[in-house]
């Protein structure tokens, strides 16, 4: 998996920017797959039973000091990670129309 390189890399605090190197956010909180499979594991119960694949998701603040909304943006997004910026794989101006804003269930799970 493509995005298991940019794991250690990602850290709360970070800019986000778009695809043209414009800021849009910064990264409050990274959910990974290791979360979300303790926070499932112990439910399961069952000998063998994996956890549903989850994807992970960066959370990140928008708007001056981090007061706008929140996006979760998945790390399939990601184009790639610098020191002190992430790199999402679109334009500024279409990360609205993503879906992101919406909170995936699965992590309230990790909270």
């Amino acid at each position: 998996m493509q995005e298991a390189r940019y794991l250690g890399r990602l850290e709360p605090g970070m800019d986000v920017c778009d695809v043209d190197g414009n800021k849009f956010g910064s990264i409050g909180r990274v959910y990974r797959h290791e979360m979300a499979a303790a926070a499932v594991g112990g439910e399961t119960g069952g000998v063998g039973t994996m956890p549903m694949p989850r994807e992970e998701i960066l959370e990140v603040k928008t708007g001056v000091f981090g007061l706008g909304k929140h996006l979760y943006v998945p790390f399939s997004a990601i184009q790639d990670v610098t020191s002190g910026c992430v790199f999402i794989n679109q334009p500024k101006d279409t990360v609205d129309q993503q879906g992101w804003d919406v909170k995936p269930d699965y992590l309230d799970e990790l909270s």
